[in-house]
């Protein structure tokens, strides 16, 4: 386990789209600018300050070219904007996507519509792992480049468990004990902060990790063929072993009362001793922390064998080439430099991520170590809801999960409902 100084600053969580940056403005539009001109690249993305260390080393290692870029902070914004231009024509040569298909400019969807260029004969296409391809692809066809990846784990105030003498645990057992010694010294084990409907979703994907996508990469290619379902897979066990954690006493009281950025200040000031969460999220507990403190990332165990643990990473930010782009041949020159050690190390380092490709030069913090290991070990499972076919499970499940911490329902039918919606 590593520990991570207070160095970081928040990141996007667009991978599973569950935060939005919402910064004031944006630059001035690039529509039509740079057509007919070989030299220069029309460009789309968020994260100003990340994407633009990644364009500044594109253009310091090819200083012939120029690239023109438009920054939309807000995900809204910039799915509207980009939806409109891709319908006039008028699109930039590259921009930003999300993984699977949860949204309008997400890569299902505009691979679907035609409107994005496939890149299967991309040098950099082999090195895509397994585990991001199928957010990354349509039909087999590789559509985006995954640039950054963020993960699900225990983060932990390092501070607080060297208080009580205790370790991060590896096993499901270790869990339990974690969260008794955490009651009998007057502190919560595991922060959860339900208000925010999006984190309740969190503790099942690390568990379902290792119970059901680690195993089974295909599990949703299974469901859609009918020879799976929610109810009839390890997803009850991992629904039950968070009523378990809640009735050993892992958890802070109303959890469903609790907004994350209170669950986040828990965890800061060492009240609790973590909490399961996306691995950015390690910037709210910074916010809130003394300088002296510091915080771990940890693999979140579901069985008591450690080494059947796998960890939920998922790709962050994709980059698709316009299939009507004014310069195709530099705009997958760009996604070859993003795609290159030296392009994913920089852009890593600059939106606090870690790497979706080989990136021998990149050196990972703390945090994001855990999540690299992962993936070179080949324990790496994806987030659920990226391989989910519609929007209606995702929209099921976070309402059900408030509902489970208030026993309104319980593992069985909440996973009928879940069945359900993903049939629809």
């Amino acid at each position: 386990m590593a520990s991570h100084s207070r160095g970081l600053s928040a990141a996007s969580l667009a991978g599973i789209g569950i935060l939005t940056i919402v910064l004031a403005g944006c630059s001035t539009s690039t529509t039509g600018e740079g057509a007919g001109d070989g030299n220069t690249l029309t460009f789309a993305s968020g994260q100003q300050a990340a994407a633009q260390a990644l364009i500044d080393g594109f253009e310091e290692a090819n200083p012939e070219y120029t690239i023109k870029a438009d920054f939309i902070e807000q995900d809204s914004a910039y799915i509207q904007q980009l939806r409109t231009q891709l319908s006039a024509g008028t699109a930039p040569d590259v921009f930003k996507v999300w993984p699977s298909g949860g949204d309008a400019m997400a890569i299902w969807q505009v691979a679907k519509d035609g409107l994005v260029a496939p890149l299967d004969d991309a040098e950099w296409a082999s090195d895509v792992p397994e585990n991001l391809f199928d957010v990354s692809s349509l039909d087999g066809t590789l559509y985006s480049l995954p640039a950054t990846t963020g993960g699900i784990g225990a983060i932990y105030n390092d501070q607080a468990l060297e208080e009580i003498g205790a370790v991060a645990p590896t096993t499901w057992s270790e869990v339990l004990e974690l969260c008794h010694a955490a009651t009998s010294a007057g502190k919560v084990a595991y922060a959860l902060g339900n208000k925010d409907a999006w984190t309740a979703q969190l503790l099942p994907y690390a568990l379902t990790a290792t119970l059901v996508y680690g195993p089974n990469p295909n599990f949703t290619a299974d469901q859609e063929a009918g020879e799976a379902s929610f109810s009839e897979s390890r997803w009850v066990e991992a629904l039950e072993k968070v009523q378990q954690m809640r009735d050993a006493g892992c958890f802070n009281e109303g959890p469903n009362g609790t907004s994350y950025d209170a669950q986040m200040t828990l965890v800061a000031t060492g009240d609790a001793l973590g909490a399961v969460h996306v691995s950015q999220a390690v910037s709210a507990a910074i916010q809130y922390a003394d300088e002296a403190t510091t915080f771990s990332l940890a693999p979140m165990p579901a069985t008591d064998d450690p080494a059947e643990t796998y960890v939920p990473v998922a790709a962050g930010i994709n980059f698709a080439i316009n299939a009507e782009a004014k310069n195709p041949e530099l705009a997958a020159k760009f996604l070859a430099y993003v795609a290159s050690p030296e392009g994913q190390a920089l852009f890593a380092v600059a939106s606090n991520s870690s790497p979706a490709l080989p990136a021998d030069g990149y050196e990972p913090d703390a945090i994001n170590k855990t999540l690299l290991e992962a993936q070179e070990s080949g324990r790496a499972s994806v987030y659920p809801d990226q391989t989910w076919p519609n929007t209606q499970v995702k929209e099921e499940y976070l309402i059900a999960m408030q509902e489970l911490f208030n026993d309104g329902v319980q593992p069985a039918e909440l996973l009928q409902r879940l069945d359900d919606a993903f049939n629809s």
